[in-house]
């Protein structure tokens, strides 16, 4: 899942960080979307080497107060405010942008080119998005960003194991979203209505089922049905409900659910072979869904299902219970009723 290209050296070098964590998403089979965490706690981290010109865009979410801080584009110093928290900012490549970042900071990076958002744009039957609305310097309240933002925040914890499936999901609406609010993108179609037809429905979950335990992306499903990435998503949801991300991670609680009744697997292998990162990521999903962790779920229906056969009884524990059943025989249900089931 992390990115191993050319542009996450660079940006780790830009800004003197080493190895920054990093999330790349698929827009479309030609654009991509990258989010990276940079944070540093210096009181003066010096100037940033200079981005090279290039059609994209920066976007940040400022994670803590960035307090003090200087910007230069195309060489020429640019009047800037403080940046508080959860406020986001933008910069166009094209004007060769240098920082120097004169307090502590904590933000999310996106880096979004220009063919991504024309991407959007095209999918949505709109005009080609040329540039986002937000003046360099200033520094804007976005909830929506805000919020799209923390879901990438527990993935870039552990960016190697993070589902392809949700970070895509997730970049797609904030590319969409910030190509509607800044960059003047219009809606000049419906939504869909009708959703996927019934071999796509069909094909999608097919496709997921057989890939539980494999990292898939949005992209794939798309092709799979033959739809673009976006209107692949909207139909997906307009027929099940769901997201295909949610879609999935319940599909994955099933398969450990059987795996739970019909195996001695320990925790941590049925994590793996559902497609969970480890066994913690597997109880967090499981106690979410099902309303109690996967272990206690196991005890549960191992002691509804459980038989447990009659000892010998002694003739006063015999006399003293009414029933004639063994003191070890399960309360809730007749012998018959129990070997039945077993």
């Amino acid at each position: 899942m992390t990115e191993q290209g050319a542009y996450i050296t660079r940006i780790g070098e830009y800004f003197g960080l080493k190895n920054p964590p990093t999330l790349t998403a698929t827009i479309s089979r030609k654009a991509k979307l990258t989010i990276t965490r940079l944070r540093s706690d210096s009181a003066d981290h010096a100037m940033t080497k200079t981005i090279p010109r290039e059609s994209a865009f920066i976007v940040a979410l400022q994670l803590r107060d960035l307090r003090a801080h200087e910007l230069w584009m195309s060489g020429r110093p640019i009047p800037v405010t403080p940046y508080a928290k959860d406020t986001i900012s933008a910069v166009d490549l094209d004007f060769e942008p240098t920082w120097h970042l004169k307090s502590p900071f904590d933000l999310l990076h996106f880096y979004l080119p220009s063919a991504a958002l024309d991407e959007i744009a095209t999918q949505n039957a709109s005009g080609r998005v040329d540039t986002l609305s937000i003046a360099p310097g200033a520094a804007l309240l976005d909830p929506v960003v805000r919020q799209l933002g923390s879901c990438f925040l527990p993935e870039l914890e552990r960016p190697e194991r993070a589902s392809s499936l949700f970070v895509d999901h997730v970049a797609h609406a904030l590319t969409a979203h910030l190509a509607h609010t800044y960059g003047g993108m219009r809606f000049a179609r419906p939504l869909v209505r009708g959703g996927l037809a019934p071999w796509q429905e069909r094909r999608a979950k097919e496709y997921m089922t057989a890939n539980l335990e494999e990292d898939i992306s949005l992209a794939q499903l798309a092709s799979e049905c033959s739809l673009s990435l976006s209107y692949f998503a909207r139909a997906f949801r307009q027929s099940t409900g769901q997201p295909p991300h949610r879609w999935r991670l319940e599909r994955r609680v099933d398969r450990a659910k059987d795996l739970l009744l019909n195996s001695t697997q320990p925790l941590a292998e049925i994590a793996l072979a559902c497609g969970f990162a480890d066994q913690s990521h597997f109880t967090r999903v499981f106690s979410r869904i099902v309303g109690v962790g996967p272990a206690a779920w196991r005890r549960a229906q191992g002691s509804m299902w459980k038989y447990v056969p009659p000892r010998e009884v002694s003739a006063s524990e015999a006399k003293s219970s009414r029933s004639g059943c063994s003191p070890r025989a399960i309360p809730w249900n007749s012998q018959r009723e129990i070997e039945a089931r077993v």
